[in-house]
């Protein structure tokens, strides 16, 4: 948000309470209510900035969290949640910005996925299938934009320091509190693994890359932040599924629930 703000743009800020985005107040940034789980308040959210500016040249979509837990430890309640906002709220939003962008004959929709919608690891299928599912859909979306002069581009950053691990486990606490899981031992050493990447960008590398891809006429259609995001990608397309397999599994200590023989 302030790297679009240094660079000229008027930035509406949203969250999901006033109060948690109220810090981002400044001379071009102006705070915002909008809960992406609530169509009447995407509504009011999105009228409210186009009374404000005449127009909306830019979507942002990066609200999202993830649930840890395997899957036989998540519940329908848990999957509908995960979805709920990584992906029925970000749709919903494009929904209600699209008929402006079109009278407009212009505008950039950004849908903010992860490396996590390319490939999807143990204990965190969730997150991953909710990041998948909206690579889809703003594929298609690309595509459905493009005759109006709408640009639908897709950000994957890899493992970035912000907040979102901090959410993740209490978002997860139900899950990976319970005892009677087999998956309950590997749920500490995981989470911690996932949790404290080696490389990863800030919130502010990733805001100077969405930045970089409002301002350019004919955007990739995906965006990496960091040149090491791009290397993991790949290796996930070169190398067999068995052998990343038996790494991430190796690494998140998944391989100690093998019975002995």
């Amino acid at each position: 948000m302030i790297a679009l703000a240094q660079r000229g743009f008027r930035v509406f800020a949203s969250g999901r309470t006033l109060a948690g985005v109220e810090h981002l107040r400044g001379p071009a940034i102006e705070p915002i209510e909008i809960d992406v789980a609530d169509d009447a308040s995407i509504q009011r959210g999105v009228a409210r900035v186009f009374n404000a500016t005449g127009r909306i040249d830019l979507l942002v979509n990066n609200a999202g969290f993830a649930i840890f837990g395997a899957i036989e430890d998540l519940d329908r309640a848990a999957l509908r949640r995960q979805f709920e906002v990584n992906v029925f709220g970000a749709m919903a939003v494009c929904r209600a910005v699209l008929p402006t962008m079109r009278r407009q004959r212009g505008g950039c929709i950004v849908n903010v996925s992860s490396v996590a919608g390319r490939f999807s690891a143990p204990l965190i299928g969730a997150y991953c299938a909710s990041k998948f599912a909206l690579e889809a859909l703003s594929d298609a979306l690309r595509g459905e934009a493009r005759p109006f002069g709408i640009r639908v581009v897709i950000v994957e950053p890899g493992a970035t320091s912000t907040r979102f691990q901090e959410r993740a486990v209490v978002e997860s606490a139900e899950v990976t509190a319970r005892k009677d899981s087999v998956y309950a031992d590997v749920y500490r050493s995981a989470f911690v693994n996932y949790t404290t990447p080696m490389l990863g960008a800030s919130a502010e590398d990733v805001g100077r890359r969405i930045t970089k891809v409002a301002k350019k006429r004919r955007p990739a259609a995906r965006v990496r932040v960091k040149w090491y995001d791009t290397v993991a990608i790949g290796f996930t397309r070169i190398l067999p599924r068995f052998v990343l397999d038996y790494v991430v599994t190796q690494w998140i200590g998944l391989d100690q629930l093998r019975p002995s023989s």
